[in-house]
Parts: C-alpha cells; structure tokens; sequence
C-alpha cells in the first residue's frame, strides 16, 4: 500500500508497519511530523491539541477482532487491505489492518488522519470501517467521498454512527444521523444495508434522560409542584436502573421502517460497496 500526500495527493512513499520510513512531500513541502512515534499524515494548526493520550484513559479499550460484528470480522478474516476511521483505542494488530484516528488516543494508531483528506491513492483499500465516528466529523458527506475514493472497485464499507444519542464529543460532536441521512451522503455506493444498529444499546436513552435530570434540577417551581417533580426524577432513576436489564431484548424487537426502533435507536448502521 502507498501513502499519499493529504494536500497534493503526490505518493511519499511505500511505508513500513509503522509507517516510520515516510518522507516529507518533494511537491507542496508537506512535512511529516512524528507524535509519540505515530506520524501525522493530517494538516493541522499549531494551537491544536493533537494529544488526548490522558482522556483517552476514561475510554473503554476493544480489539476489533472480538466483536463479533460480521462486516468487521469478514474484513479481518479477508486477509486484504483494511482501513479503519476513528480506531480509538483499539487492540487489534493485524498486519494488514491500518488503524487510524484524527486524534492521538492510542500509541498503537498507524498514523494520524483527517477523514475528509485522506493520506492514500484512490483504490488503495478493499474494506473500510467506521465505528462510532461519523458524529464526529465536521463534513461527513466528504468524508463518505473520500471513503469512495480510496475503496477499490467492489470494496466495501461499514458506518455505525450515532442516531439517537445525547451531545458527546471526542474532541466535538457534530451530526446525529437517521437512516435517510446515510443514505443520502452514501448515495453514490451500491447501499446493501441501512437500518437500526443492534451494535449500540439503550443506556444511550438513559444518558438522555440523565442529562433531563439535571435540567430539573435547575427548575424554579411552586410548592404544588414540588411532588410532580419528586415523581418524575424517581422515574428517571429507575431507568437508569432497569433500562440495562431489557437491552438486549430491546436490540432484538421489530426493525421495520417507521416502527419504534427505527424512531429511538441509539445508532444507525449502513453497509455498501463502491461500484465496479
């Protein structure tokens, strides 16, 4: 596989696993920094903060391999070029996995990558995925063309992006997204799957309730209603408590179009290939 300049697109190089031997572009001047030994393959300004080494401790560790996925785990049993977009921290090593992130969360990253300017040729990939990435983009309809662009002919791609979930960001939180949505900015693929996700679950509807919690909190109310609102927060904290024991039967009810899943999923999951 080649890396390619993010700016000029000129090929700096075939790297080694690490993608330590990369040059400085001879064409636009592009110069390749190394940050905890992870290149910088991403334009960036000086005022930003690269490094989320210490929040990323707060993060939850996974390894792609185990999680059971069928998209990701035919990609990884492919033995062909895989691109992952917002690895996080993830465990999984294989050599032909190139696991990459806009931020430093993870010194096992490959390189540092903005999603909407990609350091590769086009049709540098067979298989690419996202989990839990696309809120985080700024432009995700660029990124899902850059996406195009870098699949090879026939190569696939897997989008698992948060639908109904409250504001978090790593480092912002830009778009929530429904199935139409997906759809739209995944227009030019051959879409074979676009629906309600069983890969996320229902805490996230909890974490929304939790955050109304709050905002009661802040509510300036009569002594008449000082007894409806003890009521309501009670509610809101046996969600909390029961929610996680119905998860995984909820991830299990009717997901056809305009049933109730598909109007409270905590995330959307789309499938699809780029034409041959």
């Amino acid at each position: 596989m080649q890396i390619s300049c993010p700016l000029c697109k000129t090929n700096i190089g075939k790297p080694d696993s690490k993608l330590l031997s990369l040059q400085n572009c001879t064409n636009c001047g592009f110069e390749i920094k190394l940050l905890h030994g992870v290149p910088i393959l991403r334009p960036y300004k000086e005022s930003e903060e690269l490094d989320i080494l210490n929040e990323a401790k707060s993060l939850p560790i996974q390894d792609s391999s185990t999680l059971k996925i069928p998209f990701v785990q035919e990609a990884l049993d492919s033995n062909k070029d895989v691109l992952q977009l917002g690895a996080g921290v993830d465990k999984c090593n294989l050599p032909h996995l190139i696991k990459t992130d806009a931020y430093l969360y993870s010194t096992d990253l490959h390189s540092l990558v903005d999603a909407h300017l990609m350091p590769f040729p086009d049709d540098s990939f067979d298989y690419v995925y996202s989990l839990a990435v696309f809120e985080h983009l700024h432009s995700p309809w660029i990124a899902a063309e850059e996406i195009f662009r870098v699949l090879k002919p026939g190569g696939k791609v897997f989008v698992l992006t948060a639908f109904m979930q409250h504001m978090h960001g790593y480092p912002n939180h830009y778009f929530n997204m429904t199935t139409s949505g997906a759809k739209r900015i995944f227009s030019q693929f051959n879409i074979s799957k676009c629906q309600p996700s069983s890969w996320s679950n229902f805490d996230q509807l909890a974490y929304i309730l939790g955050d109304l919690n709050c905002l009661l909190d802040e509510l300036k109310i009569t002594r008449k209603e000082k007894k409806s609102l003890r009521c309501l927060k009670n509610g809101i904290s046996k969600v909390f408590e029961y929610l996680p024991k119905f998860n995984s039967k909820l991830l299990q009810c009717d997901t056809r179009s305009n049933g109730p899943w598909e109007k409270i999923a905590p995330a959307i999951e789309l499938e699809a290939s780029k034409p041959l």
